[in-house]
């Protein structure tokens, strides 16, 4: 998964982890004759990925599993995240991939194979349109199309939804992290949306309120100041909360850029002396154990 997408990964699983808060995505964002056939009462999340080892580089999976409405069938309902800036038309394909790799997971689980309903979640910039396997394949014409797996897939894009139908929904704060999806790649449009978001949060968990305080400051690219200048009209304990976040983010921040220095430091003088280790580690303060990391890193790389 390219090193720009672990944001947004991050942030979705966090809050696609509560059970609630998927329950409700789940609802809004698969078609109402789908709906009518899954017994929700029955929802729960499965601790175990349907993903290979390989699919994990190119796409995340959330995933929930419930029967379907008067019987015992079991549906798995899928959260498919990709995030580009581009458009990619292989999808289907990737899809499909994780279509026939749960179904073989469930078979050498020695369970029956059961529906799999996966959706696509798009929250980039670009004019993206729904499309199957077969739009891939040009003039094959029908004799041969039937030796194409043909699969839907829901694809649920938030560029395509009102701000306003987002802001109407029960969920306030899958309301609030649906927008800042929305407007994660159009900076400006988010630093004036940060008042609404964050007050739509405003009732939810601390953890979770963090997690969505912390992506909309990242994806924002304002600086704390900007931030804080926004929040004045908010009530004191949201503007509280956003405080204490921006505080340990900033301060993790400056923990982080220290590490990075300490380390190169580490680098240039195992490149550059005859130091060993142990002086090394006594120069920067690190232990041995430390600079010996880097030198095997070092050696490695060579």
């Amino acid at each position: 998964m390219a090193k720009h997408t672990s944001k947004h990964d991050t942030f979705i699983r966090a809050i696609m982890a509560n059970q609630q808060i998927a329950l409700d995505y789940f609802r809004i964002c698969l078609p109402e004759h789908v709906i009518k056939k899954l017994d929700f009462s029955t929802f729960r999340q499965l601790p175990d990925t349907y993903v290979s080892k390989d699919l994990q580089k190119s796409m995340s999976d959330i995933l929930y599993e419930c029967r379907m409405a008067g019987g015992e069938q079991r549906v798995k309902i899928s959260l498919l995240i990709e995030h580009k800036s581009y458009i990619d038309k292989n999808v289907p394909i990737q899809i499909g991939s994780y279509i026939f790799s749960g179904m073989l997971k469930q078979i050498g689980n020695g369970e029956k194979p059961s529906l799999i309903i996966p959706i696509l979640l798009y929250h980039g910039k670009n004019r993206w349109e729904y499309n199957t396997l077969s739009g891939l394949f040009e003039n094959i014409g029908p004799e041969l199309l039937g030796f194409l797996p043909e699969y839907q897939y829901i694809f649920h894009n938030l560029g395509q939804i009102p701000d306003q139908q987002i802001q109407a929904l029960h969920n306030k704060f899958l309301a609030a992290s649906l927008l800042a999806l929305k407007y994660s790649a159009l900076k400006d449009r988010l630093g004036k949306l940060i008042p609404t978001i964050l007050a739509l949060a405003g009732e939810m968990d601390q953890n979770l309120q963090s997690s969505l305080i912390v992506y909309t400051f990242v994806s924002s690219d304002l600086t704390v100041q900007q931030v804080l200048e926004l929040i004045t009209s908010l009530p004191t304990q949201t503007k509280e909360t956003v405080m204490n976040t921006l505080d340990f983010f900033v301060e993790k921040g400056r923990n982080e850029g220290h590490l990075e220095k300490t380390e190169k430091a580490v680098r240039n003088l195992i490149k550059q002396s005859l130091l060993t280790d142990e002086q090394i580690a006594s120069a920067l303060e690190v232990t041995a154990d430390y600079v010996s990391d880097i030198r095997k890193q070092l050696g490695q790389a060579s």
